[in-house]
C-alpha cells in the first residue's frame, strides 16, 4: 500500500488519509452545529471569565491539567466559550482522527465497508452532546490529541519502549483532562483482542496480523491499567496533603451501594440498545439489535463449521469472553464512581461498539449470503447514518432554540427588574429554582442536554449577566435565605409579586 508523504501521518496508507476525509466530512456534516455560538448550562458559568471558582471545580474532579489549559486561554484574555468556530473544527477532525486510530488500532481500518461504519460511527449521536458544551472544547482537543497519540504509538510499536513511555505519559494526561477517553480505550482494547483471536479472513473480514493485534491489546491494556494507577495515587497524594477535596465523580461507590448499582447498570444497557429516548427512538434501536443479531449468529454459524480443534474451542471462548465484556465495557468509567450521571456525553464507546460489531455484519452477510444481500445490509447502514446525522443536527438546533427562549424570557425578568425605583442599588441576584424544560418540550432533552439555564442554581445569575450585561453577583448563604422566604410566600413568575429587590439583592421567584 502507497504511504502518505505527509510527516505528521507517518506509518499512514493512502487509504487511511482517504478514511479521515470521509470521516471527517461526515463529521461535519453530522455535527457542524458546534460551530454556531450556542450555551450549555455549564457554558453561563464560564460566560464571564474562567475565575478561582471554575478552577477549583476542576481541580476538585481530577482534571488538573484542564484548568492549567483553561487558565491559559484566560491569561491571554480570551473567554473559553468563544473559541468555537477554531476549536470546533479542530474539535470534529479530532474526533474523526480518533475513529479512524481506533479503526487501525483494532486492525480494519482496510477493511470493505470500514468508510461507512466510521461514518456511522462519527455520526453517532451519543458523540454530540459532549460538543454542545463549548467550554469543554479546549480540553476536549487536548484530550482527544493524547488519546490518538498513544493509540498511534502502541499501533505501530506495541514491544517498543518508547512507544510505550510515550503512550503512557500520553494517556495520563488525558486522564487529568477528560477520563471520559478511557472508554474509547476500553472499546479498543476488546476488539482488538476479537479481532486478533482467529482468521476472519473465511468471514470476509480484512484483518491486520492477529498476533499483532493481541500485543496491541495487551499493552493498552497495561498501560490504561498504569495510567489510573498513576492518577489515583497522584488524587489520594493531593487530598492527603489538603490540596483539594474531591467531588463524588472522582470518589468510589461506596460497599453498601452495590447493589443499587447494578440495578441501574441494568436499566441503563436496557436503554442505551433497546429502550425509547430522546436522541434514538425505540425503532431505531430495535434495527441495530437486529443488525447485531444477525452478525453474531452469521459470525458463530461460519466459525463453527471451520474445522475444530482445542486452540479453535478456545479462541472461541476467548470470543464468546470478550463479547461478556462489551456489557462492563458499555458503562465505561462511570460504574465504579460514586456519582451515577449516565448521559450521553460520557457513553461515547456505544458508537464504538455499534460500529464495529455492524462491520463484522456487514462483511458476514456479504462473504455467507452474498452480494446482494450484502447491499440490502449496507443499505440499512446508510439509513443509520442518514438518521444519526438528522438526530446530531437536532441537537444542536435544539441548543439553539432552548437558547433563544431563555434570553427572552431573561430579558423580560431584566426589564421588569429595571423598571423598580431601587434597581440602581441591586449587586447581587437570587433566582429561585426555574423548570428544566419548557412548556413547547424539545426533542433531544435529556440528561442535562438542552436544558433550561434557569434550572440548575449555578447558570441563572450568569445567564441573566450574559444577556443583560450588567454585573450581577451570585448571593451569600443568608441572602439566600431571604429569597427563599419571600419566595415561599409570593406568586410565582409572571405575577408582579414574583419580582422584589431588598436592599441591594434582587429576588426572582421562578416557575417550580
Amino acid at each position: 500500500m502507497e504511504k502518505t508523504k505527509l510527516k505528521i501521518l507517518d506509518g499512514w496508507e493512502s487509504t487511511h488519509v482517504k478514511l479521515l476525509l470521509i470521516v471527517f466530512g461526515t463529521a461535519l456534516i453530522a455535527k457542524g452545529g458546534v460551530l454556531a455560538r450556542g450555551f450549555a448550562v455549564d457554558d453561563y458559568a464560564f460566560g464571564q471569565g474562567f475565575t478561582k471558582g471554575e478552577l477549583n471545580v476542576f481541580l476538585t474532579q481530577g482534571r488538573f491539567l484542564l484548568g492549567g489549559i483553561d487558565s491559559f486561554i484566560d491569561s491571554l484574555g480570551v473567554n473559553i466559550n468563544d473559541l468555537y468556530v477554531s476549536l470546533g473544527i479542530c474539535a470534529l477532525l479530532l474526533q474523526a482522527a480518533l475513529v479512524v486510530s481506533i479503526l487501525r488500532f483494532v486492525g480494519v481500518a482496510n477493511a470493505r465497508g470500514a468508510a461507512l461504519v466510521g461514518a456511522v460511527m462519527v455520526a453517532h449521536p451519543y458523540l454530540a452532546e459532549i460538543l454542545t458544551f463549548r467550554m469543554v472544547l479546549p480540553g476536549y482537543c487536548v484530550a482527544a490529541a493524547f488519546s490518538i497519540v498513544s493509540l498511534e504509538m502502541i499501533s505501530r510499536k506495541p514491544m517498543s519502549w518508547p512507544s510505550i513511555a510515550i503512550a503512557l505519559t500520553a494517556t495520563v494526561g488525558m486522564l487529568f483532562i477528560y477520563q471520559g477517553f478511557l472508554n474509547y480505550f476500553s472499546a479498543a482494547i476488546i476488539f482488538a483482542y476479537l479481532f486478533g483471536t482467529i482468521s476472519w479472513s473465511r468471514i470476509g473480514l480484512d484483518v491486520a496480523d492477529g498476533q499483532d493485534l493481541k500485543r496491541r491489546a495487551v499493552v493498552l491494556a497495561l498501560v490504561c491499567l498504569a495510567s489510573v494507577l498513576i492518577f489515583l495515587v497522584i488524587l489520594s497524594i493531593s487530598k492527603s496533603l489538603g490540596w483539594i477535596e474531591l467531588t463524588g465523580r472522582a470518589n468510589l461507590i461506596e460497599r453498601g451501594f452495590f447493589a443499587e448499582r447494578i440495578a441501574q447498570i441494568k436499566d441503563l444497557l436496557l436503554r442505551i440498545y433497546w429502550l425509547d429516548e430522546p436522541v434514538s427512538p425505540r425503532w431505531l434501536k430495535v434495527l441495530v439489535a437486529a443488525m447485531i443479531s444477525i452478525a453474531v449468529v452469521l459470525t458463530a454459524r461460519i466459525l463453527w463449521n471451520q474445522k475444530r480443534d482445542k486452540k479453535k474451542l478456545l479462541d472461541l471462548l476467548g470470543i464468546a469472553l470478550g463479547l461478556l465484556l462489551l456489557i462492563p465495557v458499555t458503562v465505561g468509567v462511570i460504574a465504579p464512581f460514586k456519582d451515577w450521571h449516565p448521559v450521553p456525553r460520557v457513553l461515547p464507546q456505544v458508537a464504538l461498539i455499534i460500529g464495529l460489531l455492524l462491520l463484522v455484519g456487514y462483511s458476514a452477510v456479504r462473504g455467507f449470503l452474498g452480494k446482494i444481500p450484502g447491499n440490502i445490509f449496507s443499505g440499512f447502514l446508510m439509513l443509520l447514518l442518514v438518521s444519526f446525522v438528522f438526530i446530531s443536527n437536532q441537537i444542536f438546533a435544539d441548543q439553539q432554540r432552548v437558547n433563544s427562549w431563555d434570553r427572552a424570557e431573561a430579558n423580560r425578568v431584566i426589564a421588569r427588574l429595571e423598571q423598580k425605583d431601587e434597581f440602581s442599588k441591586v449587586e447581587y441576584i437570587f433566582v429561585s429554582d426555574g423548570g428544566w424544560r419548557r412548556p413547547s418540550r424539545l426533542n433531544t432533552t435529556q440528561g442535562d442536554m438542552n436544558i433550561s439555564a434557569f434550572s440548575p442554581g449555578y447558570s441563572r445569575a450568569p445567564l441573566l449577566v450574559e444577556v443583560s450585561g450588567y454585573v450581577f453577583k451570585k448571593p451569600s448563604g443568608d441572602q439566600n435565605l431571604i429569597g427563599e422566604r419571600y419566595c415561599e410566600k409570593s406568586k410565582s413568575w409572571p405575577n408582579p409579586e414574583s419580582i422584589s429587590i431588598v436592599e441591594n439583592l434582587a429576588i426572582v421567584c421562578l416557575k417550580k
